[in-house]
């Protein structure tokens, strides 16, 4: 999808897309908290009987918000990063906690705190098989372009499929904007520049793209 935004042309093109992976209701047996760290996964759980009554703890502000939005009345958010969400998780007195994730996760909480977290695979996220036209006529357009990324499976993916069409050549051009520094670790690419977003959300990612567009 393009549009305008602020004078610029912004084209749209997920490189993973949710799907979901169905899961026993009986998940929830002794389960007396939930864990989620991700927007998708609130929306996943719409589609379960799961009581709104259970306090969740949300890694960040927006996923805190869609919890809330879903229904759910006792929502605690961990400051944007998986540590900050431990924090808040061991200073909570719930017993049994149920972590619903990805397929795939840069870190297992259900590993960090084994005694009182189990891990439930509720979706993947599958990653895209090419690039639109209209994306790769932007990039080999020879104009200067800004790519925001939010995981390193994404960045991956984005890389492979620059791979795959030969635009190799046009990254040097290129500003990729991530979330976090781990999003660089596999790194390939010549791009012209890496920036990260000041603060791990939605709103850091939003100031480090104005920041880049300008």
């Amino acid at each position: 999808m393009r549009r305008k935004l602020s004078g610029r042309d912004v084209a749209t093109t997920p490189m993973l897309t949710p799907r979901l992976v169905p899961w026993p209701v009986s998940a929830l047996d002794d389960v007396d908290a939930l864990v989620v760290t991700s927007q998708v996964a609130v929306k996943f759980l719409e589609q379960f009987p799961v009581s709104r009554d259970l306090p969740v703890f949300a890694v960040g502000p927006a996923t805190a918000d869609a919890a809330r939005e879903s229904g759910f009345r006792e929502v605690t958010h961990g400051g944007g990063t998986a540590e900050k969400l431990l924090h808040a998780i061991d200073a909570a007195s719930f017993k049994g906690g149920l972590y619903l994730s990805a397929r795939q996760v840069s870190r297992d909480l259900s590993l960090d705190r084994p005694s009182r977290i189990k891990r439930q695979i509720t979706y993947e996220m599958t990653p895209a098989k090419s690039l639109p036209d209209l994306v790769i006529n932007m990039i080999k357009s020879g104009q200067r372009f800004v790519v925001p990324f939010y995981s390193p499976r994404a960045f991956q993916v984005f890389e492979s499929l620059t791979m795959h069409y030969g635009l190799e050549a046009h990254i040097s051009r290129a500003v990729a904007i991530a979330m976090h520094q781990r999003v660089f670790e596999a790194q390939t690419l010549p791009w012209g520049q890496t920036r990260i977003a000041v603060a791990p959300d939605g709103e850091g990612m939003i100031e480090a793209l104005k920041t880049a567009a300008y």
